[in-house]
């Protein structure tokens, strides 16, 4: 059978992987761009006086719970096993230029601004992740909805009564980084179930129990060389965009459909398949559809569902874009530009935020040899010319309540006319999700004549799971004392309480020469002002 797979991102060298070394198939692999990759971008970075660095700037960390696919395809060779090395993890929100900072390495960064302990609101958000962690699972075991939307996190937070400060300095920084989408998106659109299972599975609801993460020693691109490495040189079309896709009735496939695929490129290039695997973001796959004139009102409404939302990355080392506290420097940090409002008194969640990874802790690159290294997602200003040395692009799916139907509506489009679809974007958006998407499209291709039975017999050399059902789905066991202490009243009551302390420690603490005391209690106005909760 002869096989076109139309993108070489994660999806489409999963499934080129897998049937260009498990069956028969003549396997052509078509990429639009200048390299091979997609989100699998290593870049080299180097400093005048340093030795050069190999660094990731959009797939960089991966973990064995909630990638189990991926890690599986790694394992099967010592070269690419041999290059995992493991990684850390830690997070720090930077509001308003460091007129508020938070860290998640201990409960001393937490309070990383000592005159915090008088704030009534930390105290409450610290309460907030508690419940959070423990209680958010519970609405995992509630049937989901059929005649209705997903519950949004929105929402979910309002539902359940969790404060603004909340949701606006620790769950929508937090989502908003994960999935580079904009603050407002998380807060409106995000749904709560697919949030809260992906916390559950990547441990992010646990304060004892944390993943394991790790990452390449000099890069991921080296597991796409390997892939690319046994594939024909004929058969990878490099910087040739595919125009459009259409079906054409044909007796003569090999397949078993009634269809052979017709591939054009943007050249004019017209070549006949048997089957044609679009691995390519869903707008991009509908729009390559629309020009093949044969697009169905089914692929029309489904893909044109997914929405997405550009992002900017800029490998650097403008220190700029971390915490003004040098101690409070995390592999994660999440940075908002102060708005028109006076520092401390913009907007939490305006639109102008990013995220910048330090890559010398991420991927272990000594500051000694390579120097101040670093990746910004969206950069709320431009950094210095002279510290950038590369810039790039990456879309990412939004992951609306639309997408979410969108995705549960996939399997009524697949296989239809000799046209199969892989992506992340058909679930998490995330590279286990993309991986997997490409390996399930090339096995719904792997059985029959065609697969070489010497190696497989027609299988995968592991089988293809889902990483969600791998994972249990209970709240801890205190969390019904937490729902307890809801019912009765008793936060508030607590809570009060613990408020008129705080404001009668005040002005003894200000009395004291305690430094920041008067911007608690001028933030504490202006949310009584502005009616915010918590």
């Amino acid at each position: 059978m002869k096989v076109a797979i139309v993108g070489s991102g994660v999806s489409g060298l999963a499934a080129t992987w897998l049937l260009n070394e498990y069956t028969h198939h003549e396997v052509h692999l078509y990429e639009a761009g200048s390299r091979p990759g997609g989100h699998v971008n290593t870049a080299t970075f180097v400093q005048p006086g340093k030795e050069p660095a190999r660094v990731d700037t959009a797939f960089i960390v991966f973990n064995p719970i909630m990638y189990p696919n991926f890690v599986r395809f790694l394992q099967q060779y010592p070269s690419l096993r041999e290059r995992i090395i493991s990684t850390l993890m830690s997070f720090t929100v930077t509001r308003d230029g460091g007129a508020f900072m938070w860290a998640s390495s201990c409960l001393r960064s937490f309070f990383c601004q000592s005159f915090r302990v008088f704030d009534p609101r930390m105290w409450r958000m610290l309460y907030d992740i508690v419940r959070f962690n423990a209680c958010a699972p519970k609405l995992l075991m509630e049937p989901e909805p059929i005649d209705r939307d997903e519950i949004t996190v929105g929402e979910y937070i309002r539902r359940e009564g969790y404060s603004d400060f909340f949701k606006d300095n620790y769950l929508i920084p937090l989502t908003a980084a994960i999935w580079s989408t904009p603050p407002d998106k998380c807060a409106l659109d995000f749904p709560a179930r697919t949030l809260i299972r992906f916390f559950q599975n990547h441990h992010l609801l646990s304060i004892t129990k944390q993943a394991t993460w790790f990452t390449f020693e000099g890069g991921s691109r080296m597991y796409v060389d390997h892939i690319l490495s046994s594939l024909p040189a004929a058969h990878f079309h490099l910087s040739t965009p595919v125009r459009s896709v259409s079906s054409v009735p044909s007796d003569r496939t090999e397949s078993g459909s009634p269809y052979q695929v017709e591939l054009t490129t943007a050249a004019g290039e017209r070549v006949l398949y048997d089957h044609v695997i679009l691995a390519c973001h869903s707008n991009e796959s509908l729009q390559i559809l629309r020009n093949g004139g044969g697009v169905t009102a089914d692929e029309e409404r489904i893909l044109g569902s997914v929405e997405w939302t550009p992002n900017k990355v800029v490998l650097h080392c403008d220190e700029r874009f971390m915490p003004p506290r040098r101690d409070l420097w995390s592999c994660w940090n999440y940075l908002t530009k102060p708005g028109a409002d006076s520092p401390g008194q913009g907007k939490p969640n305006a639109t102008n935020v990013s995220i910048t990874f330090w890559m010398n802790v991420l991927q272990r690159l000594p500051m000694e040899r390579h120097g101040l290294v670093l990746v910004t997602v969206n950069p709320p200003f431009e950094p210095d010319p002279a510290k950038v040395v590369g810039q790039f692009s990456f879309d990412h799916p939004v992951l609306s309540t639309k997408t979410i139907r969108a995705q549960q509506e996939i399997p009524s489009i697949q296989r239809t006319r000799g046209i199969s679809y892989a992506g992340g974007w058909m679930n998490y958006g995330f590279h286990e999700d993309g991986f997997t998407a490409g390996l399930r499209a090339a096995s719904a291709l792997l059985t029959g004549a065609h697969a070489d039975a010497s190696k497989t017999k027609g299988r995968a050399p592991f089988p293809i799971v889902d990483a969600d059902a791998l994972q249990a789905h209970r709240p801890v066991w205190y969390a019904g004392v937490l729902d307890a202490v809801e019912t009765v009243g008793l936060r508030g009551v607590v809570g009060t309480l613990f408020c008129w302390l705080l404001g009668a420690a005040r002005p003894i603490a200000g009395a004291l020469g305690v430094e920041g005391v008067k911007v608690v209690n001028a933030e504490l106005r202006r949310d009584a002002a502005r009616g915010v909760v918590g």
